[in-house]
């Protein structure tokens, strides 16, 4: 359990870093892959594929996004009208995808909207 809060605080404590100096190293984020991670930052857009799966970009603009959240299945219902320029947190295991940074959502407990 310690060492689950440790790496929490670690990729928070990354993320704001990112966030604050406006730079993000993806190298940081290998050591974590396929661990669960939280991260928190503004959603700049979103991609709708389907209504099973949405992309949200956060942190900037696709191509430029620091990461992306990827919210499958239909348990999640986001208001998509409203959701750029919201501050969120997510909670999910972390991957990489075309060495980007990726956090996969599968229900709506993992999405907190501040």
């Amino acid at each position: 359990m310690k060492k689950t809060l440790l790496i929490i605080v670690v990729i928070a404590s990354l993320a704001f870093k990112a966030s604050a100096q406006e730079k993000f190293s993806v190298q940081d984020f290998k050591k974590y892959v396929g661990k669960k991670v939280t991260l928190c930052d503004t959603v700049y857009s979103f991609k709708l594929f389907n209504d099973t799966l949405t992309m949200l970009n956060m942190g900037g603009k696709y191509p430029n996004q620091r990461f992306t959240v990827v919210v499958t299945g239909k348990d999640i219902q986001l208001n998509l009208d409203s959701i750029k320029g919201k501050h969120i947190c997510v909670t999910g295991d972390l991957s990489l995808y075309n060495n980007k940074p990726e956090v996969l959502v599968y229900n709506p407990d993992q999405l907190v909207f501040k």
